[in-house]
């Protein structure tokens, strides 16, 4: 078998396209200090050389310019205040306009210079504004939401309001030179409109509005309301049948729990089961391990409501395997791969991994080719997880094939192993004194838990964190720890939980280890095992499983939301060279 990744899959593409909602300043406080730049360097720059005033009036053209600008943004609020109320974001927009306006004043200043023109230089100050109402109409119907007219009326205020601000009275007696500006700034305005029409329909006829995609995705993401996306998500979103399987450990009055939902914990937070993993972890009374199984965003759950809905249908499930033995653990690598398997009665677990070098989600096809040759060999079900505990790219051929063969030839020697009886421990991080401050950015509610496994007087541990992925050598770093320590990790997995997107990284999530101490985990895993080997009792295995039918995004989704931001973005290219050529020409030329 043959396996070629596609590295133009819709989810890639819509991640890559992540990295343009992070251009714009970190905080409002730098956009607001941009903004009043922008405008000093604008008042100066037309006092000393555009229209030359004098400069006896500076420091109160500086003041009015500075009122104008923090004026104007609350002006701009109030007149959008039922599309968009964070204020932060109306200063961003200010930001922007007002930087585009001064490299045109300041560009425009050496043109005249360069080219000797005789013409009045106060010129590209009105190209400039005209520049900078042509950004805030696309920003205003693009983010904001805002209709035609609101967009242009709203836009024309800041600007004209700031121009007054440092024009003198003298030059409104010289309406050849405004109108000669207006009309050649004209052009970004008409410019702005076309393109606020053809990026919106870009996504017909799946979407209908592009723009309402992407400004119910900027209220989920930046403000936590989730409500239009989830709508729009759910709306597109079909039903299935989900499997999820249970290991139940009981132990005498405790149980421990090792969970592998057939759904995929996204698409971001907080929308829809983003913040699965936790969910099951408290539904199983913190006593579980959520693991990831090998299911792609296809099976991501598109609103809260239904995945409050697959939580409770998780009460109703059906006995699949019961047993008191299980086979020693067994750990094979072949090439970059790594499979570590185990069997109890006749249900065997695999986990998958490729740190330190990473993956994305482990393919479909490896669980069902997997799950045909358990079949072959004996076993009634396999479990295959994902351990997901470390960044990288889709399997090649090469690696696909070795994770193949690490797996099989772990199972073929399990199914022949002899049996013993076990016990088992489990402990959390709630057990831990510890100050969880560093880790909030990278770990969700669940933190960190531990499974002990005792076989045949040998003693394993399974580490478990609920976060997004794992620093590409962390795990490796652990289980170093550890076995200096003298206990054997057979693997540290993560939940892949969502819940904790949202942060201004290339990724959108800082991955377990990428902020916090690497000494400082290791130790928080090493107190954990010696806890839950200290807890490990006699125990016995059942297998649950849930069948659930419940909404997933599904594929097409994705396919939809890939295409229109595709074409909206070769769109918005065209329109920003054609914009740009056009202001070289007009620098040039006025």
């Amino acid at each position: 078998m043959t396996y070629t990744s596609s590295k133009s899959n819709s989810v890639t593409v819509i991640h890559r396209r992540w990295s343009l909602t992070r251009i714009n300043p970190s905080s409002y406080k730098l956009s607001y200090l941009i903004s009043l730049i922008g405008s000093c360097i604008l008042v100066v720059l037309s006092c000393l050389w555009g229209f030359k005033t004098s400069t006896t009036d500076l420091a109160i053209h500086l003041a009015l310019g500075i009122s104008a600008a923090t004026g104007s943004v609350l002006f701009d609020r109030w007149a959008l205040r039922s599309l968009v109320s964070k204020l932060p974001k109306y200063f961003h927009v200010s930001a922007f306009a007002l930087m585009l306006w001064t490299l045109t004043a300041v560009f425009g200043s050496v043109s005249h210079t360069i080219f000797s023109k005789t013409s009045t230089p106060s010129i590209y100050f009105i190209e400039g504004m005209m520049l900078a109402v042509g950004m805030r109409i696309g920003l205003f119907r693009s983010v904001f939401g805002a209709n035609v007219t609101q967009a242009i009326l709203v836009s024309f205020v800041q600007p004209f309001i700031l121009l007054i601000a440092f024009m003198p009275a003298s030059f409104y007696t010289s309406p050849v030179s405004i109108a000669i500006g207006v009309a050649l700034g004209s052009v970004f305005v008409f410019l702005a409109l076309v393109w606020s029409k053809l990026a919106d329909k870009a996504g017909c006829p799946e979407l209908t509005s592009t723009f309402k995609v992407l400004q119910a995705f900027i209220a989920a993401w930046t403000e936590s309301n989730p409500q239009t996306m989830e709508a729009i998500m759910e709306s597109r979103a079909q039903k299935e049948v989900v499997t999820t399987n249970i290991v139940k450990f009981s132990t005498g009055n405790t149980n421990a729990f090792i969970v592998l939902p057939d759904v995929h914990p996204g698409p971001f937070h907080p929308i829809g089961g983003s913040n699965l993993p936790y969910l099951l972890y408290s539904a199983y009374l913190r006593c579980a391990l959520i693991l990831h199984s090998v299911s792609g965003h296809s099976r991501n759950i598109p609103s809260q409501l239904w995945a409050n809905k697959y939580i409770r249908s998780l009460a109703q499930t059906m006995p699949s395997d019961r047993s008191t033995t299980a086979s020693v653990p067994l750990q094979i690598k072949v090439g970059n791969c790594i499979s570590t398997g185990i069997i109890f009665g006749d249900t065997g677990i695999i986990i998958l991994s490729m740190a330190p070098l990473g993956m994305e989600d482990v393919p479909e096809s490896v669980r069902s080719d997997l799950e045909r040759y358990s079949s072959e060999i004996g076993l009634r079900q396999l479990l295959v997880v994902d351990s997901h505990n470390a960044m990288g790219g889709e399997l090649n051929d090469s690696d696909y094939q070795n994770m193949l063969c690490a797996a099989k030839t772990c199972l073929k020697n399990l199914i022949k192993a002899p049996r013993y009886h076990f016990k088992v421990g489990f402990a959390n991080l709630d057990e831990i004194a510890c100050d969880r401050t560093s880790l909030t950015d990278e770990l969700g509610r669940s933190g960190l838990a531990i499974i002990a496994l005792e076989i045949n007087n040998d003693k394993y541990v399974i580490g478990w964190a609920d976060s997004n992925n794992m620093e590409n050598n962390l795990r490796d770093f652990i289980i170093s720890k550890l076995s200096r320590a003298g206990i054997r990790a057979l693997e540290i997995c993560t939940s892949d939980t969502h819940s904790t997107s949202g942060k201004r990284t290339s990724q959108g999530y800082y991955a377990f280890g990428n902020t916090s101490d690497h000494e400082m985990i290791a130790e928080l895993f090493r107190q954990l095992s010696v806890n839950s080997l200290n807890k490990a009792a006699s125990a016995n295995f059942e297998l649950l499983r849930s069948s659930s039918t419940i909404k997933v995004m599904g594929n097409r989704q994705f396919d939809d939301y890939a295409s229109a931001l595709n074409k909206s973005m070769n769109l918005t290219k065209a329109f920003l060279a054609i914009t740009a050529a056009y202001f070289v020409i007009m620098l040039v030329l006025s």
